[in-house]
């Protein structure tokens, strides 16, 4: 006990936040979420059939039928913590003394014991296994139960001092040697967090000193600093987007909206829980395909493209204080999912708030939205189960686990059709596993070439956005990415544009400009688009079904290099072929269109089609004259390069995209009718149409005339929220545009410069294994790679 003591003063000096100080003193048990409300709503629904609080009942008399099943602690203790969980729901809602005692069971094997029921071999040392992965089991779930059991004969005196000193323990080892205490948007942290966050809760005022300086280490550091700086504009979880991905995030975020709850019950202000927990909402209905699945963002062992909803994540914003539309909405979100779970607890906890289930109006939101933490991006020609949808990332280093070295990556599903694929295998520290673009360079290590490395600070999105007629764009500078701790990068020029263009019913064409600079020929430009349909290659093009739809990937035009096209099984990056940056392994087959440009200075334009099975391609064009190419497809035309007097003979009754031309912000637009097309003007000053912001969307029409494709609404604030659910709209920046003699046409901007900075250093510590998932990934060793923990 004094160890913690002393731990927890030289942690937090003589610093006394103001929340901390100012919460009200602690009450009555309970204290955690076991209101009269709650309480009342799960005597309602226990007879109610697939109810959470229906399922809770049955795991938890199941024991006494289940031949000893429950006897096995399961991984790390999350088996105990489930009939734990289950207990006490099914005694809150029921009365029942039985349910209690076996809650109390549990609860006894949780603090004592290791792998079986009676063994004796845990104790003050069980959370240190797996870096303290296992406080997340034993901590969390201990604290509920003393907290609701508290008065109960069986918890008695002895069991409540034998529980506070585990609990001393386990706090003490963490703090001190646990994996990512300070770190939020990993899902250690919030293992640890909801852990220490319920204990403090739930022994505050019984516990001495050692519990008042962890109530004053939660209070004031962990939410008071830690998790403010994480949910303000600006930080990791803004946006809503977990950034170690989805694998990791829903049960990390349940706890984190929990934790929350709990720390505001008490008194203490939380800053920005609500606008989180919106934009949770808000982003996990953008990341999902029109065919179901929600984007991954990270590692994952899914042999899918993309992840099946997860309930934890709805019941986030049901149990956290999320803004009552959404809630609403989550509900609705939430219904089409199986009760109970792993962790009936949250489950249940979300169906006594009692949101009435209300469909997300998504015919009235923004059809983008972008998750400022991660720099993920997301758009959609529409919200039917037809529409093309795309993602894409593009961020500095986040330091956060199961990330992976991929500015530029993105995927493209058309309906129910993932045409373009992410199919990185668990734990891969290369490039080369995604769709990203990436640059050799001279100063990183051996074994990390030719990938992205990890200490980037200015990478980002000059933009990203959607206009009104659903012309996607982005642009990711990610020169930064080949920063070696703290040596600038050498790279001074990797850039990557994306146009996604819809046109038809319900097809589309994705540009893909590449454009960098290495100074070395033998330092080239490595670029692939990964499919999950078998590639024909036609010359510069190569053709795939996919499902219902057929995906067209063609090199236009490229200052170098031969395109091919290979089949790359399913394999792991931890096989002996592969270096850390080497990897071009798939977490499943796929088919990968295949470019390296040699340098020194790299450009490349692609065009990916999507249109369905059996229906004519379009015809895809891309013309050069002087500095400028003008890509031309179904209506409409993509300009590359030019400077500040840009002209350029485009198609008429077409969508025009701009994406370099004149650096100033706003330029006019001017056309005349030249032979069968439009000669466009675009420059500073003049007769014109007024445009703002970059790049320069607008219409051509029959006549020449010009009409402005303005940027596409933003989410709007929810009324009754204190924010809104993160932004829904467009980044923009400016990047100039620009002349190469030796590369007319396709010559990278003179002027570039990245839109979102700002991150941490790169992680640098070796990660800790866990059972949960069964990745094993070596820090030691010639490939240099670092140990990937899981959940």
């Amino acid at each position: 006990m004094r160890t913690l003591v002393l731990l927890l003063v030289l942690v937090l000096g003589s610093v006394v936040g103001v929340d901390g100080a100012t919460a009200q003193a602690p009450g009555p048990h309970p204290r955690l979420f076991l209101d009269a409300s709650t309480r009342a709503a799960w005597k309602a629904q226990q007879k109610q059939k697939g109810s959470a609080v229906a399922a809770a009942i049955g795991v938890c008399r199941g024991i006494d039928k289940d031949d000893g099943n429950h006897t096995h602690a399961g991984y790390m203790g999350l088996e105990w913590a489930r009939y734990l969980q289950a207990c006490l729901v099914a005694w809150a809602a029921t009365d029942d003394d039985g349910d209690a005692r076996r809650a109390i069971k549990f609860h006894t094997a949780l603090i004592d014991d290791l792998d079986r029921l009676g063994d004796r071999k845990g104790g003050d040392t069980a959370a240190n296994r797996d870096s303290g992965f296992a406080i997340r089991a034993l901590g969390v779930y201990t604290a509920i139960s003393y907290d609701w059991l508290h008065d109960h004969p069986a918890m008695t005196p002895a069991l409540r001092a034998r529980t506070q000193q585990r609990w001393a323990a386990w706090t003490t080892w963490y703090l001190a040697n646990g994996y990512r205490a300070r770190s939020p948007s990993t899902n250690y942290h919030a293992g640890y967090l909801a852990a220490v966050t319920f204990i403090a809760i739930a022994q505050r005022g019984e516990a001495g000193a050692a519990g008042d300086a962890l109530w004053s280490l939660v209070a004031d550091e962990l939410w008071g600093k830690d998790m403010a700086k994480a949910m303000a504009p600006g930080g990791v979880l803004d946006g809503g987007d977990w950034g170690e991905g989805w694998q990791y995030g829903p049960l990390s975020v349940v706890e984190y909206a929990a934790a929350a709850r709990a720390m505001t019950a008490q008194g203490v202000q939380v800053e920005g829980v609500r606008a989180w927990l919106d934009a949770l909402l808000a982003r996990t209905i953008h990341a999902q395909t029109p065919g179901g699945g929600i984007f991954a963002g990270g590692d994952t062992q899914i042999e899918t493209p993309n992840l099946p909803p997860n309930s934890n994540t709805y019941d986030a914003v049901l149990v956290g204080d999320a803004s009552p539309s959404h809630q609403a909405w989550a509900a609705s979100e939430r219904a089409a999912l199986p009760a109970g779970g792993d962790f009936p607890l949250w489950s249940a906890l979300a169906q006594a708030r009692g949101a009435r289930p209300t469909p997300p109006p998504r015919a009235t939101w923004p059809t983008s939205y972008l998750a400022s933490g991660t720099g993920a991006f997301f758009a959609r020609s529409g919200w039917d189960k037809q529409a093309i949808w795309f993602a894409s990332q593009c961020h500095s280093t986040i330091d956060v686990d199961h990330s992976h070295p991929n500015a530029g990556n993105f995927v493209l599903a058309r309906g129910g059709d993932d045409v373009i694929v992410d199919p990185t295998p668990y734990g891969s520290l290369a490039t080369l596993t995604s769709n990203a673009p990436t640059v050799v360079s001279a100063h990183l290590p051996p074994d990390y070439l030719p990938s992205q490395a990890w200490w980037s600070e200015r990478t980002g999105y000059a933009w990203a956005r959607q206009t009104a007629s659903g012309i996607v764009a982005t642009r990711c500078d990610y020169a930064d990415q080949y920063k070696f701790q703290h040596r600038a990068s050498d790279v001074p020029m990797a850039m990557r544009d994306v146009v996604v263009v819809p046109w038809g019913d319900h097809d589309a064409t994705a540009i893909v400009i590449d454009r960098a600079a290495s100074g070395d020929r033998a330092r080239g430009l490595h670029l692939r688009f990964r499919t999950p349909g078998q590639l024909a290659a036609q010359g510069k093009a190569a053709v795939a079904t996919v499902g219902k739809s057929q995906v067209r990937i063609q090199t236009l035009t490229a200052s170098g290099g031969t395109p091919a096209a290979e089949r790359q099984p399913a394999g792991s990056c931890f096989e002996d072929k592969w270096t850390r940056g080497n990897c071009a392994a798939a977490r499943f087959t796929v088919d990968q269109w295949r470019l390296v440009v040699p340098g020194p200075t790299m450009t490349a334009i692609h065009a990916i089609d999507a249109v369905g099975k059996g229906a004519a391609l379009p015809a895809i064009a891309a013309r050069t004259s002087g500095d400028v190419t003008v890509v031309s497809g179904p209506s409409f035309a993509v300009v590359v390069g030019g400077g500040d007097a840009l002209s350029y003979v485009g198609p008429r009754g077409a969508r025009h995209v701009v994406v370099d031309g004149p650096t100033a912000d706003e330029v006019t637009v001017a056309a005349a009718a030249e032979g069968d097309g439009c000669k466009v003007t675009v420059g500073v000053g003049g007769a014109g149409t007024a445009i703002a912001g970059r790049p320069r969307v607008f219409a051509v029409d029959a006549a020449c005339a010009i009409a402005l494709d303005a940027a596409a609404p933003a989410m709007a604030p929810d009324e009754g929220a204190d924010a809104g659910p993160g932004p829904g709209g467009a980044v923009d920046g400016g990047a100039g545009g620009g002349g190469d003699a030796a590369n007319p046409g396709l010559a990278p901007p003179r002027s570039a410069r990245s839109g979102c900075c700002g991150a941490d250093a790169a992680p640098g510590a070796p990660l800790a294994m866990t059972g949960v998932v069964l990745a094993v990934w070596f820090a030691l060793g010639k490939r240099g790679r670092r140990r990937r923990c899981a959940r």
